[in-house]
């Protein structure tokens, strides 16, 4: 988890909205340099053979994106791999595990119900296991969780959460997503990109996302990469009682002054997102992505909530449910819409040597 005061820093050395911010940004860029070549010379020797790739026995396709946090690669995954599972496929999910305090292999949830919390199976795992029919499992060593998945549940197709720079668990087909507003231009640690734009020639697909409203426009893509259209969009609020969680109408949120709070990347998007399902946004909280909700966050919880309701995302309840003083919090569910998605699914099981059975 970042501080608060270092990710402010950080979004002011990436943005370069500040003169400190441009100076310091300008003094990351021989650091810069030095982790691009690194990443390309390790994704030479992978491409070379020169660095193993495990293999499991199923099919894999994996969702990333290009850049630091924020581009809804879980919201993806959940849609790709409950996609798969409409049209045949035993699917399971494997993710890390961010912020999981449990080493080695976890079976987080099956059957749509978690077996751990977010401390020993990680947030967003945790989030997936509520709203997938199939196992999520998370791993430090991703071919470990996915070999295990294999073997106790009979998967045939594994779908691997942030995975587009994990080469070390062979893949069938990457799905790879970017950003309305396009790319950023520099590398980590002066920018927030992981990879290069180029690395897009690996994927076998490329999704451009949007956070509400109009399809954004398709990007620019290395000839012969697939590109298509998403959004997310708000479907219901969630509130969790008594360990049950229950959708209520996203109706509900018309004209009513709520305060956003989201311990996420990309805070301002979440309030959008509010706005979109009618809500009037009076307030906004932005924590630390996967921040754990220590007492002092919930007392900014509660302090927040004085006349008006308190909304947070999925991924921010499934630490809050349960907590003192949170029991009249909701949750923004939202979902990913593709706008050809029969496209898009054809063309990754088609890359992924996939059969499929009809709609």
């Amino acid at each position: 988890m970042t501080p608060p005061g270092l990710a402010a820093l950080v979004e002011e050395v990436w943005s370069g909205a500040t003169a400190r911010g441009r100076l310091l940004r300008a003094a990351l860029t021989p650091a810069a340099v030095a982790y691009g070549t690194v990443m390309a010379v390790r994704n030479r020797l992978y491409d070379r053979g020169w660095l193993a790739a495990g293999r499991v026995a199923a099919r894999v396709l994996a969702v990333g994106n290009l850049t630091v946090g924020g581009s809804g690669k879980t919201p993806a995954a959940l849609w790709l791999a409950s996609r798969l599972a409409a049209r045949g496929r035993r699917v399971a999910i494997v993710a890390r595990g961010y912020g999981k305090r449990r080493r080695g292999v976890v079976v987080v949830g099956t059957g749509g119900v978690p077996r751990v919390g977010p401390e020993e199976g990680g947030d967003e795992a945790v989030l997936l296991a509520r709203r997938f029919a199939g196992p999520v499992v998370t791993g430090e060593r991703r071919v470990d969780a996915a070999a295990l998945a294999v073997e106790r549940f009979g998967v045939d197709t594994i779908v691997l959460d942030d995975g587009f720079q994990h080469r070390a668990l062979g893949r069938d087909a990457d799905l790879v997503l970017v950003p309305e507003a396009g790319l950023p231009r520099r590398l980590l640690p002066a920018g927030p990109l992981r990879e290069r734009p180029t690395a897009l020639a690996r994927a076998q697909a490329v999704l451009a996302v949007g956070r509400a409203g109009a399809f954004p426009t398709l990007p620019a893509v290395p000839p012969g990469v697939p590109a298509f259209r998403g959004r997310f969009v708000p479907t219901a609020l969630v509130a969790a009682t008594d360990g049950l969680w229950r959708e209520e109408p996203l109706a509900r949120l018309a004209g009513r002054r709520v305060v956003a709070a989201a311990g996420i990347a990309r805070p301002a998007a979440f309030a959008a997102l509010l706005e979109a399902a009618g809500a009037s946004v009076v307030g906004a909280i932005a924590f630390p992505d996967h921040c754990p909700y220590d007492e002092a966050t919930l007392r900014d919880l509660a302090a927040a909530a004085a006349g008006a309701e308190v909304v947070v995302t999925e991924k921010d309840l499934v630490k809050l449910a349960g907590r003192p003083g949170t029991s009249g919090v909701r949750a923004l569910r939202i979902a990913l819409e593709v706008e050809d998605e029969r496209a898009l699914l054809d063309c990754l099981a088609a890359a992924a040597g996939l059969d499929l059975q009809p709609e």
